[in-house]
């Protein structure tokens, strides 16, 4: 990582190309910041703030949800969803201390399985 507004993306597992998305400009102009050729403006840091606060945010409240419910067994599919969405349940996963299984569960294989025709 050669600068700080590239820290900051791979911190909220931003590509270059989400990011640009996020900031509504064209992938060269988010290269040029990451590589500091050109200084990240105001903007583009209000834009990373934001989205970490919704993060944070978003995880918190799945997770006090999850403990209102008596933190029951989770399951995750990381093959869905927007990646704000993916970060939001990524940071669910790492502060929740029930179990969380990322993938499909025996319980899941074992539901299709019954649901199946004979």
């Amino acid at each position: 990582m050669k600068t700080l507004y590239a820290a900051c993306l791979a911190r909220l597992g931003l590509s270059q190309s989400e990011a640009a998305a996020v900031h509504g400009v064209r992938l060269d102009t988010v290269k040029s910041w990451s590589s500091g050729r050109n200084p990240v403006p105001q903007g583009a840091w209000d834009d990373l703030r934001a989205l970490e606060e919704r993060i944070v945010a978003g995880a918190n409240s799945m997770l006090e949800a999850w403990k209102r419910v008596g933190s029951p067994p989770v399951e995750v599919n990381d093959a869905e969803g927007d990646p704000v969405t993916r970060l939001i349940v990524a940071a669910f996963v790492l502060s929740a201390t029930g179990s969380v299984e990322v993938g499909e569960t025996a319980a899941t294989r074992a539901a299709r399985q019954a649901r199946r025709p004979d």
